[in-house]
């Protein structure tokens, strides 16, 4: 039986796949041991994909609205219901009524991704909400207000490093988040034979910290105060910035974090003194020493200054830009410089005055822009493969808002929480009826390659960026395309793409001519036109016939993808716009707003990846879904005894916002005054599915509106909730 070589869209470990085929079906997946970027690793998701492939639940013909139900439609059908009222909210309200929000398989698939871009340029809309504001947005931040560059996002080069110090990361679930790492359970086992030091820092010991040398708990939300005291200490040490950096306001920082003593950021972040003196020696005698956070540091009410103070320990140990530290990768497929768009507070939210930030709005803002009546109040909302009302905070006020627009339309798979709202569902396609090359996430990788995977099947209907484009053509010319008019406004935004290339002085095509450029690339139809481009335009990319380099036609021919090398040292100036700011005004006043902030009160809930889900999805899955509960309230022993609550009794959960039921399960793997339940979960019996793990919506305790102050992304974690016994449980022995 023929095979085929995927890979796996699910998450930023990128595996590949190998697949066994007979006609349409999948016989066999398993891991691609050939892979030069994943070498043989694979997870439970990526196996399952071919029960998401034949899953009976899942929407496979595009649904309209009727009453309280769907009907099944062709797609001329929903296309013409999409044109008449979606254009009749911009004919009446103008674009900056209609709403977009992008989840998270949008960043794993290229057509989607790009098409979404055809479509919201068309659209030109300020109300575009994304999952990346949901949780990454500070750690962009920290590097546009450090760099001048947001997508300056430095990983560990795990390789090469002796040291790594952890904090809020959980990559043997995660496989990674803004860091590309498959196998790292593997990456880390090398790294330790090589002598390499791992230590942990989060409230709760996660899959991740059982595997370090030494696990530091720590308070919710005091990251902060432990990075502080860590710079002083290192100053304390002798350690300052290597006069290779170009670096500002380093004094200036310096001075205001000194005036922080270390006995008043050990009380906040609860870590003992010594702690603290004993991290900063490691980190200071360490040769290759590098520091890394993720979702537990930028899902708190100091994200941004915390993603900041980790590059600063990292520039003080001189790990920045060189083999072993915290480094910037490199992919092959590129993108025009177009000036400052996208930047920090470009516009403001009409409600709040939230700041924009890659020309979006924090989903802080989400819901008040639908409720709030006036010019620019959101009327319609195009989601796109998300699940707003699972995975944002205020999710019960969110379904509301959501449930009074005039017009929702979702592109979805399935059925779930916020497609059930919608006018019309039109559906995605399946992991192997689509291409995949990781054009964000390629910019994160543990090492530079160059891979991509075609279709393993064909399809006969719109694809997802056909369907894109079929939106965008719909919202500018107020129709449905016609025989080959579609093909034709293809051409226009390819051809738009390449004209910013040539346009771009800092581009390899610039000034070329841009009718010869369209006559070189190699595919005639589809995203891969517009990624050809891309990486033909590249570093590692043939100039389009200017040197030997890199075509989508030799990654196409190259399974097992083509090693582009280590990450590269010395690249800072490449990324880097002028010197590095180390006293941005925006920092300073969080490091006032840190110190004058009152501590948390009463049990602090954080939020916790599950290895069998995938945020609000896959839990549906046989492979993934079986087994027991995954959706439960862990309580320190400690905490549970002075509750008078038992392993396994039901919790009466509570917050200012909401109030929910849920298992305990004890475990000391927390820091006392702690609780954690995952994310991504919901109860909504309307959806149960026929292998579905249901459990309560983490995000129905959470406010929209307590947030990290520079970003305005909402804080997740370390909301002070309260637990008690229900009723249920009265008798219990």
């Amino acid at each position: 039986m023929p095979e085929s070589f995927r890979i796996c869209p699910i998450c930023e470990a990128a595996c590949g796949l190998k697949l066994t085929t007979n006609g349409r079906t999948v016989e066999r997946i398993e891991a691609n041991a050939e892979d030069l970027f994943s070498t043989g690793h694979v997870c439970a998701k990526g196996l399952s994909l071919n029960e998401l492939e034949n899953d009976p639940d899942r929407i496979r013909t595009p649904l309209i609205k009727e009453g309280s139900g769907f009907r099944p439609a062709t797609w001329d059908e929903a296309f013409a219901v999409v044109n008449e009222r979606l254009n009749g909210v911009v004919d009446q309200y103008g674009p900056g009524a209609v709403a977009t929000y992008s989840g998270n398989p949008s960043a794993h698939n290229i057509g989607l991704a790009l098409g979404t871009g055809a479509f919201s340029s068309t659209l030109q809309t300020q109300h575009s909400y994304s999952a990346g504001t949901v949780d990454q947005i500070p750690k962009h931040l920290a590097s546009e207000l450090m760099f001048g560059n947001p997508m300056a996002v430095p990983v560990p080069d795990i390789a090469r490093s002796s040291f790594l110090l952890m904090l809020g990361a959980n990559p043997i679930v995660s496989n990674g988040s803004l860091w590309m790492v498959p196998d790292f359970r593997g990456k880390l086992r090398e790294f330790k034979d090589r002598g390499g030091q791992f230590v942990t820092v989060d409230p709760r010991r996660t899959e991740t910290a059982r595997l370090a040398d030494e696990h530091v708990f720590i308070r919710p939300g005091g990251d902060a105060w432990l990075l502080i005291a860590l710079i002083n200490e290192l100053n304390r040490l002798g350690l300052c910035i290597p006069s290779r950096y170009s670096v500002e306001g380093d004094d200036l920082l310096i001075a205001r974090l000194s005036a922080i003593s270390l006995d008043e950021a050990a009380t906040a972040c609860g870590v003992a003194e010594e702690q603290i003196t004993k991290l900063a020696a490691q980190l200071h005698e360490a040769t290759r020493p590098v520091v890394y956070g993720r979702v537990g540091t930028t899902l708190q009410r100091h994200g941004t200054l915390t993603s900041f103070l980790i590059e600063v320990i990292n520039l003080m140990t001189g790990s920045l830009d060189v083999a072993g530290g915290a480094m910037f990768p490199e992919q092959p497929f590129s993108t025009p410089f177009d000036g400052a768009s996208g930047h920090y507070d470009g516009f403001r939210s009409r409600v709040s005055g939230y700041p924009s930030f890659l020309n979006q709005l924090p989903v802080a803002a989400f819901a008040e822009e639908m409720e709030v009546s006036g010019e620019g109040q959101i009327k319609a909302l195009v989601c796109i493969a998300g699940n707003p009302v699972v995975s944002n905070p205020d999710s019960d006020r969110l379904a509301k808002s959501i449930e009074r627009l005039d017009f929702s339309l979702c592109i979805d798979i399935y059925h779930n929480e916020t497609s059930r709202l919608a006018d019309v569902i039109l559906p995605g396609t399946s992991p192997f009826e689509d291409s995949h090359y990781d054009h964000f996430l390629g910019m994160m990788g543990h090492r530079n390659v160059a891979r991509y995977s075609p279709a393993v099947f064909a399809v006969d209907r719109p694809d997802e960026w056909q369907m894109m484009l079929t939106l965008a053509f719909i919202l500018s010319e107020k129709r449905l395309p016609a025989d080959n008019e579609l093909a034709a406004f293809e051409d226009v935004v390819i051809s738009g793409f390449v004209s910013a290339f040539s346009a771009d002085e800092t581009s390899s095509l610039h000034r070329r001519d841009v009718q010869e450029i369209m006559a070189m690339i190699e595919p005639n139809s589809g995203v891969e036109r517009m990624l050809d481009v891309g990486i033909r335009a590249g570093r590692f990319g043939d100039h389009f016939g200017r040197r030997d380099g890199l075509t989508l036609r030799q990654m196409r021919e190259s399974v097992n993808g083509i090693d582009l090398g280590p990450i590269r040292e010395g690249r800072l100036h490449e990324v880097m716009n002028g010197s590095i700011d180390l006293a941005p005004p925006l920092l300073l006043d969080d490091i006032d707003a840190l110190q004058q902030a009152a501590p948390g009160l009463g049990l602090l809930l954080i939020g916790r990846r599950n290895t069998r889900s995938n945020n609000s999805w896959l839990r549906n899955l046989p492979m993934l879904g079986k087994g027991r509960d995954l959706c439960v309230l862990e309580v320190h022993p400690q905490d549970a005894a002075a509750l008078g609550i038992g392993d396994g009794e039901t919790a009466l959960l509570s917050s200012d916002n909401a109030s929910l039921e849920i298992p305990v399960h004890l475990t000391e793997d927390l820091f006392p005054g702690v609780v954690a339940m995952p994310h991504g979960f919901s109860s909504d019996g309307e959806l149960q599915q026929a292998h579905c793990q249901n459990g309560e919506n983490y995000n129905r305790l959470v406010p929209a509106a307590i947030i990290d102050r520079p970003s305005a992304t909402s804080a997740l974690n370390g909301i002070t909730v309260r637990v008690s016994r229900t009723r249920s449980n009265q008798g219990v022995c």
